[in-house]
């Protein structure tokens, strides 16, 4: 949270974005900030967000909001499912628009905080948007994605960015510099639950941490456990999904669906070696440790490609595509020291 100005005895709304779990994770560390500051907390989500949140916080209110229910593919890049379902997706953002519009109408409200849900503002309160993304690095129409992501941030009286303001600690690299572009911008310091302990007898081999939408989430599930099968290693396995698989359970994966923030620290301290997505809030996560990953950016999502290879050129992590999973490539990584 900044420290010029800094919100206090407020009723705030905030929404975080449901593309996966990640920008409500990263809400948890600002909303316990928020309510230090005697600021009365109502969050906007969906039921699965809701589900999430109420492992981790108390004293905050819950109102049902619903989401953007954005689909990946399978089998086409990103960027065309993306470009398919724009109609969809600008209707949602009329839609959400109009929703805080009649919440605000009956609801006494100081400030509305939104990450990243673009709709979510409203010139009757102080409206902040979030995001690590002024410069968004799209593999196709780059300049026009980028001329639409600044209008609509400057639809918002100030954005908070969760990343350092100097470049050389940046861990959102080129995708938080907005070259004069944008005005109002306010780095606020990474966001993270998590706080780096000492270390810990480990207990499993390798952590596995899923997330994002799917199906990619599920295919990247089953590679990964194809790989550490008829192995000796154990592994945690968090799913990163409440809807139940038919797969088998096998004897050296311990699986969870979703894990709270307490299973995680105990996870993160107790695992030899971790797997994750390269999405940022789990790199703001890793950061906040002090620990090293194999990350393997979402297919198509240029996003986490981009900072898989940026983590991996400045701060030394591995990485690999999705497609490029082998059992013997799992294998070469375990032998990492």
């Amino acid at each position: 949270m900044p420290t010029a100005n800094p919100l206090s005895n407020k009723k705030i709304l905030l929404a975080p974005l449901d593309w996966g779990m990640g920008h409500t994770a990263r809400c948890v560390p600002l909303i316990k900030k928020l309510q230090q500051r005697n600021n009365h907390l109502v969050i906007a989500c969906t039921i699965q967000q809701k589900q999430f949140l109420q492992q981790e916080l108390d004293n905050v209110e819950y109102v049902n909001l619903f989401g953007y229910n954005i689909s990946y593919s399978s089998v086409l890049p990103l960027w065309v499912k993306m470009l398919l379902q724009l109609p969809k997706l600008f209707s949602v953002l009329r839609r959400e628009n109009k929703w805080l519009e009649n919440y605000l109408k009956q609801n006494k409200t100081d400030v509305v905080i939104s990450d990243n849900r673009f709709g979510f503002y409203n010139k009757s309160v102080e409206s902040i948007f979030i995001t690590h993304q002024l410069n968004v690095q799209a593999s196709v129409f780059n300049k026009m994605i980028n001329h639409v992501n600044r209008s609509f941030i400057k639809k918002y009286n100030v954005c908070w960015v969760p990343d350092y303001a100097e470049n050389e600690k940046r861990l959102s690299g080129i995708l938080s510099d907005y070259n004069g572009q944008l005005k109002a911008i306010e780095f606020i310091g990474p966001l993270s639950r998590f706080n780096k302990t000492e270390p810990q007898q480990k207990k499993y081999e390798v952590l596995v941490l899923l997330s994002g939408p799917e199906p990619q989430r599920t295919l990247l599930e089953g590679k990964l456990v194809s790989a550490f099968l008829n192995t000796n290693y154990t592994i945690a396995l968090v799913r990163g999904s409440r809807f139940k698989t038919e797969r088998k359970t096998f004897s050296n994966i311990h699986a969870i669906d979703i894990a709270s923030s307490e299973q995680l620290q105990e996870l993160f301290n107790s695992s030899r070696k971790i797997i994750c997505r390269s999405g940022y809030s789990t790199l703001m996560d890793l950061h906040a440790l002090g620990l090293k990953a194999l990350l393997i950016p979402t297919p198509g999502q240029t996003e986490q490609e981009y900072l898989a290879n940026y983590w991996q050129e400045k701060f030394g992590y591995t990485s690999i595509e999705q497609k490029r999973i082998t059992k013997e490539r799992i294998e070469l990584f375990m032998k990492e020291v």
